[in-house]
Order: structure tokens, then C-alpha cells, then sequence
């Protein structure tokens, strides 16, 4: 089956849930497996030197070897045990954060030992030789009364998913085909700021972030790989579908903006994780683990090259990134590609970690995402290839019940959790895709289930767009990073939705609400909304996200555009804001000057009818003030504006032919 097949089968019958899942899939039941046998032995030892021991010294180990810390509590040192319940919290903090897998092992093993080491050692407000017998049963209490919820929490979550399972099928059955609206939309005053904005972050020097947060790279919203990626999006989308027809200015643009990926500030974290979790000092940031960064870069080459036709990042070497001491690591759009199949081929689990030891959904669709644009531009099957496994991960190791899947899971001991990311731990889809072109069955059974629970607030809040506006204010809350709170988030997900739900009239006065209540009237450094880059780059994506989505640009690979092209002009001058053939043969275009003023703007024309006329008008004059030209036997032509002091949009249509 092809790929444009595969995407019209998925419009069949839709994709059901299965009846009867199973709690953990095999890979992870082993690692769950494992984990417990290895709690089961370390409570065989501390049985032993609590039980059939007569030492106090052995009975303390013991009891902190049953719960951690609870030994000082048997020494009658309860304030040593509060200490190692906050070094646990931090050994947590950076178990999930930094991938320091040792970090609770040592902080229990640890506690063991010292409080082993000070049974007799001087004592607040008894005798040196006290103990408390009573924190023997309370450890026990605390051990497995801790996994006793846990096991209790997880089991009623996952009854409460399966019972839903008949219904939900039913609903999915009798549920109408969703069709998603395109419309092609004039860009307005906010959609040319944030051009601009875009234009100003990539043409600043080579080494230059100027605009974008900057801070923590580990957890944070001021990760500046993920901001350059929906930058890449954005303009990508952009490209595509607004300025198809005059892409020598973006696609520049869209070159600096993933250039800026080898910058060191971008990817230098990736040595840290690497020691922390994998003890391993290699900086690679592509060849091993890390699909957060390699995919996601891979994915914003796909649609960059999808929308532009550029291959520059398919020659060797193309993006080389340089290391402290001066190591290089050079790479291309292939062997970022490569390298993702290869880790993939490699995993146990058959998704790959994002950090070493955490393997997160989104990141592996992200990856999946990746080597199908890949395939779909440069004809390789690398997709297909890792596809079957992929699947049966996703099904087996991360899926729930009710059709929703785990954020994360570690790929050491199986264990998954909310970790506050998102909200309950679990989504319909992930990806900046969502599945739409790696699984567009998938993506229609998300799309269904959240038309479900969502569709009736979307349906109801058109009704009050009066006039084309939309009275409402959304509160300040904190973006998904937890960074940074603003109200473009919200604005975000009510313009996504009525765009899913085809309210054109909604999507239109959610986009003016969302510039009157967050717009700020600044330019580069500052931002024209009050935003941090994680909703602001959102923004951007969602907004020029029609016609085509990003997951369109990676089913349809590269299209030559039909029509005349706006092949050059004072592109440092000049801001192209629209250039796009209506009917295949005129083109629309609409210029700005990026100063105050442009003089003696020169235009040159390619893709016209060899030996034609051609008339150039703009809004602002009238037929009689059109400018002539004519082109040559190979379909080129050139004109001159005298003078271009504010926006204006010129039509080119072929007046005759020879």
C-alpha cells in the first residue's frame, strides 16, 4: 500500500479499541518484573538482619534497608530520617530530571549504612544506647502500604479506562468521517509582524539567539531546541502556504534558523545526560539516545525541505557541530535519519530515549515523524522499515484502554508516571503531527475521541462570535513548560479546536481576540504578543497551519508550485508578505517595505509563457498605470517599481501571447 493509499483507507472503518488490553506490555512487564524481584531480594536481606540477627547495629541496616531511612528512626535520630526523606525527593528530582539513575539507589543504600554506622553515636534528648523497636513495623507499614496504593491507584485506573471500552467503541462505530476545512487566508497586520519577528531572529549574526528565552536546558520552556524547532515549523509553514511563489527570502531565513541548531548553547546539555545516564562522556548530540534532539531536527529539515525544495541539508557535513575542544560531529539531513532508525533498531523496548533511560511518546512520534518525511522526499523505506515494531510499542508498552497513551516510561525499570507535563500523564495523539501521516488511522480514532469530549464548548462558543468579534478574556495560566504563564495558551488551543471543528467564523475572531488581549505593539528584540517562545512559536504554527499542516507537508513531500515565481528582487529591502497563483497562471503578490522605504524595487519573473505579455497592476493605481513586460523564449521577465514606500499587492496576469 502506498503512502496517499494509506492515507485514503484511513477514512474506512474506523480504528476500534481492543476489548480486552493487557495491563503492561512484554517489554515492560519484564522491566516491572525485574524491579520487583529485585525489591524482593533487598527485603529477603533486610528480613535477615532484622529477624535472625541480635545486633542493633544489624537491625538499624535492616530497617532502613526495608523503607529508606526509617533506621535512624529505630536509633531514636528522627531528624536524620526527615533529612534522608528530603535527599530522596532531590535523588527523584534528579532521577527524572538529569537521568541520575543511581541517585535513589545511593541515597537508600546510603542511609542504610549511616544510620548502621551511628546505632550508639550521640543522641538529642535520650541516651545514646536508645532505640525505638516501634519503627520496625512502621517500615514495613510505609514499604508496603507504598506499594500497596500504587499497585491499588494503577489497578482502579486502569478497571475505570477498560469499563469505558464498549462505549467508547460505539461512539467510534456510529461517529461521522471528521473532514478538516482548508482555507486559504489573507495574511493580516499580526501575521506580518511575526514575520518580521521571525525574519529578525534568523538574519542576526550566526551566533547569535538574541529574542528567544534562555535559561535551563534540561525540563524548562527556555529550551532552545524546541524553540528553534517551531520557529523552523512556522516559517516552513509559511513558505508553503502563503509565499509558495517568492520563496528566495524565506527559504533563506528558514536555513539560518536550523544552522542555529549546531550553536553549542543549543545542544552542549546533551554531554551532562549523557555522563549522568549512560556514563558516557561522548558530546555526539544525534548518535546515541537523545531522540529530543535528532528527530526533532530531523522533522524540521523534512518540512523545510517539503515546503521549499531546498536540499542543502542533504549534502554532507551540512550541519557540523563543534565541541568544546574542538571535536566536530558532522551531519546531513540522511545521517540524522540514519542515525534515528539505527537507535531505534537498536531498542529493546522499540522506542528510544529522549534522555538516557526515558523514553517519552512524543519524542519517538517525533521520531517516527522523521524518517517517514525522510522516506517521503528521498524515497527511502526507513519508516517501514522500524514501522512494525514502532506499532507494537506504541500499542503494547504505552497505550491505555481508552485510547490514550503514556507520556513516559522508563526504559530501565518500566515505570511510568505523571510527571506534571501533561495534564493526567496521558494524551490521544502526540507528535506536531499527531500521527496524521505515520498512522493516519490513529490520528482519525484521536481526532474522534477528542471531537467527543471537546466538541460541544467549541460549538457552543461560536455562537457568541457577534459580528466577527469574540467578547472574551482568557486567563494568564501557566504554559505547558510551567515556565511561564500567558493567555495566548489558551488562545492556542480554542483557535486549534475550531479549526479541527471547521468554525471558520470562530477561528477568525479567536485570532483577532487573541492579538487584542496579548498583543504588545513591539518589534524584534521584544515580542508582538505577551507570550513566552513556547506559546508563541505554537502560535505561529497554528496560525499559518492552513491549507496545508505540517503533517500534510510530510505526506506530500515537495511540490513545485504552478504559476509565475517571483524569482528575485531587494529581498534585504523588501518584505514578501503573500505570492500565490490563484488559478496556476496570474500571481498575487503583496510587498512591504522592511525600512520606511524602498526605491527602484526590481522584479524578476520566472515560470511565465515564453513570449507573453504580461501586466503588472497594483491596488493602489489604476489599469491604465499597470507596468508591461514581456517574456523571453525561456519564460523569464523583469520590472521595476520606482518607488515602494507602504504595502501594496500587485497582480501579474498574462495579457497575451505570441
Amino acid at each position: 500500500m502506498t503512502m496517499t493509499e494509506e492515507h485514503k483507507a484511513s477514512y474506512g472503518s474506523p480504528l476500534l479499541l481492543p476489548e480486552n488490553p493487557s495491563r503492561f506490555g512484554p517489554v515492560t512487564r519484564f522491566l516491572l518484573m525485574r524491579l520487583a524481584l529485585s525489591m524482593c531480594v533487598l527485603q529477603v536481606i533486610a528480613a535477615y538482619f532484622i529477624f535472625f540477627t541480635e545486633s542493633d547495629t544489624a537491625t538499624s541496616l535492616g530497617t532502613s534497608l526495608v523503607f529508606p531511612g526509617m533506621g535512624f528512626v529505630f536509633n531514636a535520630m528522627p531528624l536524620y530520617f526527615v533529612i534522608t526523606a528530603t535527599l530522596g525527593l532531590i535523588a527523584l528530582v534528579l532521577w527524572w530530571g538529569a537521568s541520575a539513575h543511581l541517585a535513589i539507589p545511593i541515597v537508600w543504600l546510603g542511609s542504610a549504612i549511616v544510620s548502621a554506622l551511628t546505632v550508639n553515636t550521640g543522641k538529642i534528648f535520650v541516651s545514646s544506647e536508645t532505640t525505638w523497636g516501634f519503627a520496625v513495623p512502621l517500615a514495613y507499614v510505609l514499604a508496603f502500604g507504598s506499594v500497596g496504593f500504587t499497585l491499588f491507584q494503577n489497578e482502579r485506573e486502569f478497571r475505570s479506562k477498560k469499563s469505558r471500552i464498549p462505549e467508547l467503541n460505539e461512539y467510534l462505530t456510529q461517529a461521522p468521517t471528521p473532514i478538516r476545512h482548508k482555507n486559504n487566508r489573507t495574511p493580516d497586520n499580526m501575521d506580518i509582524e511575526l514575520l518580521r519577528w521571525c525574519y529578525s531572529v534568523a538574519f542576526q549574526p550566526d551566533d547569535g539567539l538574541v529574542g528567544l528565552d534562555y535559561g535551563e536546558q534540561f525540563h524548562s520552556g527556555t529550551q532552545l531546541r524546541y524553540q528553534l524547532n517551531s520557529l523552523s515549523w512556522a516559517l516552513s509553514l509559511y513558505a508553503a502556504n502563503f509565499v509558495p511563489n517568492a520563496q528566495g527570502q524565506i527559504e533563506a531565513a528558514l536555513a539560518k534558523v536550523i544552522e542555529k541548531h549546531t550553536d553549542l548553547r543549543v545542544w552542549k546539555y546533551w554531554r551532562t545526560l549523557n555522563i549522568l545516564g549512560n556514563f558516557d562522556t561522548n558530546p555526539d548530540p544525534i548518535a546515541k539516545d537523545n531522540i529530543m534532539f535528532s528527530a526533532f531536527l530531523g522533522d524540521a529539515i523534512n518540512i523545510y525541505e517539503a515546503a521549499t525544495g531546498s536540499t542543502r541539508f542533504d549534502e554532507p557535513g551540512s550541519l557540523t557541530f563543534v565541541w568544546k575542544d574542538g571535536r566536530t560531529f558532522p551531519y546531513s539531513h540522511h545521517t540524522i535519519a540514519e542515525a534515528v532508525h539505527k537507535n531505534f533498531e537498536k531498542s529493546r523496548l522499540g522506542f528510544y530515549p529522549c534522555e538516557p533511560g526515558w523514553s517519552f511518546t512524543v519524542c519517538n512520534v517525533m521520531g517516527a515523524q522523521s524518517l517517514f518525511g525522510h522516506d517521503t522526499l528521498h524515497g527511502t523505506q526507513l519508516w517501514e522499515q522500524v514501522k512494525p515494531r514502532w506499532v507494537q510499542a506504541l500499542d503494547n508498552e504505552y497505550a491505555t484502554p481508552d485510547g490514550t497513551y503514556a507520556h513516559i516510561r522508563s526504559s530501565v525499570v518500566g515505570l511510568s508516571w505523571d510527571t506534571g507535563e501533561v495534564p493526567g500523564g496521558h494524551y490521544l495523539a502526540a507528535g506536531s503531527h499527531r500521527f496524521a501521516d505515520i498512522l493516519p488511522d490513529y490520528a482519525r480514532r484521536a481526532n474522534l475521541l477528542e471531537r467527543r469530549n471537546s466538541e460541544k464548548k467549541i460549538r457552543a462558543l461560536a455562537t457568541q462570535v457577534q459580528n466577527g468579534k469574540l467578547s472574551l478574556t482568557l486567563p494568564m495560566t501557566l504554559e505547558r513548560s510551567r515556565a511561564r504563564k500567558s493567555a495566548l495558551a489558551g488562545w492556542n488551543g480554542i483557535i486549534g479546536a475550531s479549526m479541527m471543528y471547521g468554525e471558520d467564523a470562530l477561528v477568525s475572531a479567536s485570532l483577532d481576540a487573541a492579538i487584542e488581549q496579548c498583543g504588545t505593539g513591539q518589534r524584534w528584540p521584544d515580542r508582538p504578543l505577551d507570550a513566552g517562545m513556547q506559546a508563541f512559536g505554537a502560535h505561529m504554527m497554528i496560525r499559518w497551519s492552513q491549507p496545508l499542516s505540517a503533517g500534510d507537508l510530510n505526506v506530500r513531500g515537495y511540490v513545485s508550485p504552478q504559476g509565475p515565481i517571483l524569482s528575485s528582487t531587494s529581498w534585504e529591502d523588501v518584505l514578501v508578505i503573500e505570492a500565490r497563483s490563484p488559478d496556476g497562471e496570474s500571481l498575487t503578490l503583496t510587498l512591504e517595505p522592511l525600512q520606511e522605504r524602498a526605491t527602484s524595487v526590481n522584479l524578476s519573473f520566472t515560470q511565465l509563457v515564453p513570449h507573453a505579455s504580461y501586466s503588472l497592476i497594483s491596488d493602489l493605481s489604476v489599469p491604465e498605470q499597470a507596468i508591461s513586460l514581456t517574456s523571453d523564449e525561456l519564460g523569464q521577465g523583469k520590472a521595476t517599481l520606482d518607488a515602494l514606500d507602504s504595502r501594496r499587492t500587485l497582480t501579474l496576469k498574462k495579457v497575451s501571447s505570441s
